[in-house]
């Protein structure tokens, strides 16, 4: 993924992280190594260990990477819809099945679900705090004219927690047969939300891990 505009540095880093996709997704994150995602990219291991000290730190980066392209995908979806309430839907379903649905983690969670729930967790803090960052600014004024910043960051936490418990807890069950049923459970389950922004809190968002 390149974007123009963009130093030599920046560029290496996008190459690698489009080696290090590729290769995951043609071997499993367990058998990918370093050498083989620098061999991709045509990079020395080296310059993939100086950004990156461990193999977990690049894969978090990748995940990272993937949220802002979706949540990019998710904008471009939602201008049209002008329900507050459908918005939120729309988006929390989009958002759910794109990594639900995902073609490396289905797999990686079918062949090692003890590295990847620890991804999804322990190594998840970037990326929870980056949804929680992108959804704060778009749900300000979805409880009222009132709602201040704070109720707004609090209800996006509260979102992208629910988000993220629900797919912890389903990716063995794999309750969902597609996008629409998402979207119905978050019809019936997530309106309160609007009723209450700061239910079960001060609206002040909390900083524990996303566990």
């Amino acid at each position: 993924m390149k974007t123009p505009g963009m130093s030599r540095a920046e560029r290496t880093g996008q190459k690698i992280l489009d080696a290090a996709m590729s290769s995951v997704l043609a071997k499993g994150i367990k058998r990918t190594s370093v050498e083989a995602i620098a061999a991709v990219a045509g990079v020395s291991h080296m310059t993939v260990y100086r950004r990156w000290p461990h193999k977990e730190d690049l894969f978090t980066d990748l995940l990272s990477r993937e949220a802002d392209a979706l949540f990019d995908r998710v904008d471009q979806s939602l201008a049209a819809v002008d329900d507050p309430r459908e918005r939120l839907v729309e988006g929390f379903a989009q958002i759910f099945w794109a990594f639900y649905d995902h073609p490396l983690l289905v797999r990686e969670y079918d062949a090692d679900p003890a590295t990847t729930l620890r991804v999804l967790t322990v190594a998840s803090r970037p990326v929870f705090d980056r949804a929680v960052d992108y959804l704060a600014a778009r749900v300000g004024g979805l409880a009222g004219p009132e709602q201040t910043t704070a109720q707004a960051r609090h209800m996006a936490e509260v979102m992208v927690r629910i988000t993220h418990s629900l797919l912890l807890t389903t990716l063995e069950t794999r309750p969902f047969a597609d996008e629409d049923e998402v979207r119905g459970w978050g019809r019936e389950h997530l309106g309160w939300i609007f009723d209450d922004p700061t239910a079960g809190g001060s609206g002040r968002s909390r900083q524990s891990n996303p566990t």
